[in-house]
Parts: C-alpha cells; sequence; structure tokens
C-alpha cells in the first residue's frame, strides 16, 4: 500500500503543476493581456445626472439682455432641477478613455413669474483617466470640454414680436468617482460631475447673431449614475 500511494503523490503534484499552468493564460484573458483588467476596444455608455440645473447667478429669473443700440430684449429664466441623460461613444484604453457624448435635458423655467420651456443640449468631448487598473473596482476622473445650447421658448421680444432664444457658448468639465468592473466588457460608475459654462452668444426673435458684453458664466454640480459596455 505504501508503493501505491508514491505514484499517486507524483500524479497529484503533476496535476498542480498542469492546473497552475492553464490558470496563467487564462487569467491573461480575463485580463485583456493589455496589463489591465479591462478589455481595450470601443466603449459606449449611458450616464444617468439626477436633478440637474444650473447655480442661477446669471439664470435667475430677473435678468435680461438688451441690443445695443436697438430694442431686442433677450430675457434669462430660473431652471428647475430635471433629470439629464447623456449618452457616449469612445475608445477605451488600458489606463482610460477617450469619450465623445451628448447630453440631453428639458426644463421649466420662470422670468418674473411667466413660465418658459427651456431645452438644453451639449456635446462633450472628455478624457476619462482610470487608476488601479488592474483590479475590478477603479477609481477615475474625467476632465474635458463641453460646447453647450440652449433655446428658450417666447424668451426673446422685439417691439410686438415674440420668438425663441437660442444660447450658445462652450464649458468645462471634471468629475471624480469609481467605476466597478463585474466583467471585464462592463462597468458601473458612481461619481460627482461638476461643470463649468460661459454663454456668449444669442439668437432671438429677429434671427440675427449677438455676441454678449459681458459674457456669463453658470455653473453646476451633479451625483452621475453610468454604465459602460467594452465592445
Amino acid at each position: 500500500m505504501t508503493l501505491s500511494l508514491r505514484p499517486l503523490r507524483v500524479y497529484g503534484a503533476a496535476a498542480a503543476i498542469v492546473l497552475s499552468l492553464m490558470s496563467t493564460p487564462a487569467w491573461s484573458q480575463e485580463t485583456g493581456g493589455n496589463g489591465g483588467f479591462t478589455k481595450v476596444g470601443g466603449v459606449a455608455g449611458f450616464t444617468y445626472i439626477p436633478g440637474f440645473t444650473f447655480d442661477g447667478v446669471t439664470f435667475d429669473g430677473e435678468t435680461g439682455y438688451k441690443e445695443i443700440g436697438g430694442n431686442e430684449l433677450e430675457f434669462l429664466p430660473r431652471l428647475d432641477k430635471q433629470d439629464l441623460i447623456r449618452l457616449m461613444m469612445g475608445y477605451h484604453f488600458r489606463q482610460g478613455s477617450l469619450e465623445v457624448s451628448y447630453d440631453h435635458s428639458e426644463h421649466n423655467g420662470t422670468f418674473a413669474d411667466i413660465p418658459m420651456t427651456v431645452k438644453f443640449r451639449a456635446v462633450n468631448v472628455d478624457g476619462r483617466f482610470m487608476f488601479l487598473t488592474r483590479t475590478r473596482v477603479q477609481p477615475h476622473l474625467l476632465v474635458g470640454g463641453s460646447f453647450p445650447w440652449m433655446t428658450i421658448k417666447d424668451s426673446s421680444v422685439l417691439n410686438e414680436q415674440l420668438g425663441d432664444a437660442r444660447w450658445r457658448g462652450y464649458g468645462l468639465n471634471a468629475e471624480p468617482g469609481v467605476t466597478v468592473f463585474p466583467h471585464r466588457q462592463f462597468g458601473i460608475g458612481v461619481g460627482y460631475l461638476y461643470r463649468w459654462i460661459w454663454f456668449d452668444r444669442v439668437t432671438g426673435v429677429s434671427d440675427r447673431l449677438f455676441y454678449l458684453k459681458p459674457k456669463f458664466r453658470e455653473t453646476s454640480g451633479s451625483v452621475v449614475l453610468s454604465g459602460t459596455v467594452i465592445f
């Protein structure tokens, strides 16, 4: 019986070695073979931003612009909080991703107790930098630029005419947060998005483009929830 046990020990050791060799390529495949946990490739995502609005420094429901040497007026309502949806596409590298996204939200506004409907849109170009990339839980920092525009219904007045005002500008985005990857191709993230937006142009009821003097800045801060798929 002693002799019969020795071959079993040898086979057991050999099996352990074989399993160890097999586990190495399996782990490499799971981590994408790029030194990190996630796959490298194209990425698409969806972000939900609850309660988005501006801080209301200029969009305060009491401020307006008047044409220099003319009679056209543009009014700035105060916006309520509404959910914002962001759709994103880009490319994911081992230590981050380059993302192009589109924002969409619709708000109710008031100027001197007069209701107004507001549509906010923006195109963003951001870089997302990932940390602890060998793990499933990866802190991230997003920074980038934004190109926003807003349409405010019936907020432009010229003599007896009433029409929509279309505001345009540029902005900056910053978001610290963390992304959890249950799978190397799927991530769930939470963060805090802070953005600075400068508005410098408006087109009103006359369809003429005006440059604002002075231009003004709005800021916003919101918790964000996101999901991403790497393909």
